[in-house]
């Protein structure tokens, strides 16, 4: 054999012993952890599962989860609540006849509000939440074209409604000084005072937001004479009007993607702020600085108030047209 001819096919026979044993090693992964959850709050059930490869079979094989909380579970499927929000390193061991693999994935953990109760709300596209003279109703109202003001109890069922049609209603709040209603219209960008009756007593252009402007949720601070409103997104804001002074300040706020309703907290003079497209509850000084977040599971939470004695919020959903009730975890 030509000397030549000889060793190219040497060199050819170790190249393709190299190709092969490097693309041994390279083979498809037995398994993967994975959930159908884009986030995950503290006291919620969380679902992970293996995603076993083409053509391996479950019962071949022992499944270990390691929640990176002290505790695991087994099985090729599972549920896991976390106790505490953080970072957590959840691990999955398989094991079978020819050894095992692991796999990892870093979650975070969100502090939230516990769910209490869901109720059901005889009202088109709810937007906007406040409590009635003692806190056993509530008042909402539609942000339809023509919608209404409607006064519910806590466990949502329609009182009554008002004889006054809205343009986008987006915020409602109780005045306890005249049992009258203060709403914020976001399309006309307006400031309504609404009489016990319906009719409208007064309304007021909010000429720092333009036209339209974004407004979204209104509070009273009855004690100081204060109005605080928010403006939606682009760009987020804090509108604080002095009714005693005739004056109105604007802080842009950024701590959210969006803001969909405000209240004001009387006892620690401080405000509850929401974000519809975050679906989070922000605690928030009166300059408008963040101070703590609580995480919720709705699909568009548009209205919120907050029941300081009983450490309870309601929260109305526009999608869904659903009242739920939160409080603080034990």
């Amino acid at each position: 054999m030509n000397r030549k001819i000889y060793i190219n096919r040497i060199l050819l026979i170790i190249s393709l012993s190299v190709l092969l044993s490097c693309g041994g090693s390279e083979e498809t992964p037995l398994a993967k952890i994975i959930t159908e959850q884009s986030r995950f709050l503290k006291g919620y059930p969380i679902e992970f599962s293996a995603d076993l490869k083409a053509g391996a079979a479950a019962s071949d094989y022992e499944f270990t989860f390691d929640f990176g909380d002290s505790t695991s579970a087994t099985g090729i499927e599972v549920v896991h609540v976390y106790d505490s929000p953080g970072d957590y390193t959840v691990s999955l061991t398989i094991t079978g006849s020819s050894g095992a693999e692991k796999d990892t994935r870093d979650i975070k953990v969100l502090n939230s509000l516990e769910l209490m109760a869901i109720y059901s709300v005889r009202v088109d596209s709810p937007s906007g939440l406040t409590f009635g003279s003692n806190k056993s109703s509530l008042w909402t109202v539609s942000d339809k074209p023509g919608g209404r003001v409607y006064e519910i109890d806590t466990l949502g069922a329609r009182i009554r409604s008002l004889n006054y049609n809205g343009n986008d209603l987006e915020g409602v709040s109780f005045d306890s000084r005249d049992s009258t209603l203060w709403m914020v219209d976001e399309n006309l960008g307006q400031l309504i005072h609404l009489g016990s009756d319906g009719d409208v007593m007064s309304y007021q252009n909010i000429s720092s937001v333009g036209d339209g402007g974004g407004l979204e949720g209104i509070s009273m601070d009855v004690s100081h004479s204060r109005i605080f409103m928010v403006k939606e997104k682009d760009f987020g804001a804090l509108i604080t009007i002095d009714e005693l002074s005739l004056t109105h300040s604007l802080q842009q706020i950024s701590f959210a993607p969006d803001y969909s309703s405000i209240f004001y907290i009387p006892s620690q003079d401080k405000l509850w702020v929401l974000s519809d497209e975050a679906s989070n509850v922000y605690l928030v000084n009166l300059d408008g600085s963040f101070q703590n977040v609580y995480a919720i599971d709705m699909v568009q939470p548009e209205g919120l108030v907050y029941d300081e004695e009983r450490q309870i919020f309601y929260i109305i959903d526009d999608t869904t047209e659903k009242l739920h009730k939160y409080k603080f975890w034990d």
